[in-house]
């Protein structure tokens, strides 16, 4: 490889995963939309609902990529991990996007659904994050932007929803 390479790499993150009861397509969907874009896929890891475990995959793949696309774990559940993983793998605070609260409340509403009350969490994104809009789904994603320190050039995380049918339409948009 050359130091002009762009280089990224793939973060699928459930224990659904781990355990063999899902199979993980979004890695291998992927793979495909970023080298047909020009990036070299390096690496695919795949990881169990495991905070720490996730915090430590998140810092490192920071220091290996320019840019780490990571699907799943945005859920309203308490074992969806990746909001508080980056936030902590990042040292900032999670804080409640208003934006992606109002297109959750209004998602459930147009359904004639009560919103439960742990889906507010599905708004929350480390603070120096922007959340990406979903439009397929209740779960916004997030884009963090690590800058470059002596030891790397810096790293773009993506983090989106593990469902396909939310995933693929929020990569491409």
């Amino acid at each position: 490889m050359t130091s002009t390479t762009a280089c990224a790499e793939i973060i699928a993150i459930g224990t659904e995963l781990t355990c063999g009861s899902k199979l993980d397509t979004n890695s291998q969907w992927l793979s495909r939309e970023l080298e047909s874009l020009g990036w070299t896929v390096m690496r695919h890891t795949t990881l169990a609902d495991d905070l720490d475990l996730i915090i430590e995959e998140l810092q490192a793949a920071a220091e290996r990529s320019q840019a780490v696309l990571i699907t799943g774990g945005l859920g309203p559940t308490l074992d969806d991990l990746t909001r508080e993983a980056m936030a902590a793998a990042f040292h900032q605070p999670l804080v409640r996007d208003a934006e992606s609260l109002q297109r959750i409340e209004a998602m459930f509403a147009a359904r004639g659904r009560p919103m439960p009350a742990r889906n507010v969490v599905q708004a929350d994104r480390p603070e120096q994050a922007t959340a990406i809009r979903n439009d397929w789904g209740t779960a916004p994603g997030i884009l963090l932007q690590v800058p470059a320190t002596a030891e790397n050039s810096g790293c773009l995380l993506a983090a989106m929803p593990g469902v396909p049918a939310e995933m693929r339409p929020m990569f491409e948009h």
